[in-house]
């Protein structure tokens, strides 16, 4: 039973380390300044991008199958 107790007391020991030694530091360094980001906003020209690649595939289909219809026999 006594080693069960020392087990939980060490374990204790380094939760309260972890506690009070590593997470601030780990907090100080995960710590993001929002101001100091690029405000850039991307939507819209990603929109026009994805759109005109859209556009120009569905075109494409749709000329190479004029181009070559499909015949019956």
């Amino acid at each position: 039973m006594a080693t069960q107790e020392d087990r939980i007391k060490q374990r204790e020991a380094l939760e309260d380390a972890h506690d009070n030694f590593v997470q601030p530091h780990i907090e100080k360094f995960t710590e993001v300044n929002t101001q100091s980001l690029p405000n850039i906003d991307v939507a819209l020209p990603g929109f026009c991008y994805v759109s005109g690649w859209l556009a120009l595939v569905i075109f494409y289909c749709f000329w190479t199958r004029r181009r070559s219809p499909i015949k019956t026999f």
